[in-house]
């Protein structure tokens, strides 16, 4: 399992502080953007990211990012990132199944970036499977708590979508966001079917032995999957 930091903060100085803090030991982050509608939380939003980007750490070229779109409006905020794209690297956009009213499109349609859909923990695999091909998702992230805030208690229940997945053949990219630090760690793995990202939140961001967390979620790079 890789890791990839999770970020969640309400102002474009308390993230970057926390991305220049941790891109010692990480250089790949999950941005959180929460608008306070799709979810309870509302975090810093992408237009306050790109405003101010001029004077922050983000322009570090060796740095790419993830953003993970806890929002109702995600076509808007998509073609927002296209821009912000033009900036810094953004390697894959996440948009949550429960967001999407009409699937009567391609998930690739909505934008040239890279696109994948998030299960909340109440989303199932078969309602998933009904509504899209899994051929036609390039990659998915597992939410193991209701999103919105970190520190939100872990659902363990959650891991047996990463089985079912495998189970119907699905081979691409899963990632598993929430509660994930040295108690839930692990428990997960324990599991025969892990995923292939993991993104803690507070585990580095809130933590005051950061060095030693971020040094025994490297190790678990070479784990067997």
């Amino acid at each position: 399992m890789q890791t990839i930091p999770s970020i969640l903060e309400k102002d474009p100085s308390s993230l970057f502080y926390q991305i220049d803090k941790l891109s010692p030991y990480f250089s790949r982050f999950q941005i959180d953007i929460a608008d306070g509608i799709f979810v309870d939380n509302k975090t810093v939003s992408i237009d306050e990211i790109k405003d101010s980007l001029i004077k922050d750490c983000l322009y570090k070229d060796s740095l790419c990012f993830d953003f993970h779109l806890m929002v109702k409006d995600y076509v808007t905020d998509i073609k927002k990132l296209e821009e912000l794209s033009k900036v810094i690297k953004i390697k894959y956009i996440f948009i949550h199944y429960s967001a999407i009213l009409d699937f009567g499109f391609q998930i690739s349609d909505l934008s040239p970036l890279p696109i994948g859909l998030v299960l909340n923990p109440q989303d199932q695999v078969s309602d998933l499977t009904r509504h899209c091909s899994l051929d036609s998702i390039p990659f998915l992230q597992i939410m193991s708590v209701v999103p919105g805030y970190q520190g939100s208690p872990f659902v363990p229940d959650v891991l047996n979508k990463i089985e079912q997945l495998r189970i119907l053949g699905y081979k691409k990219e899963i990632f598993l966001d929430g509660a994930v630090n040295g108690e839930t760690l692990p428990y997960i793995l324990k599991k025969k079917y892990r995923p292939d990202f993991i993104c803690p939140g507070s585990y580095l961001t809130k933590t005051k032995t950061l060095e030693m967390n971020a040094s025994y979620l490297k190790s678990l790079n070479s784990k067997k999957q």
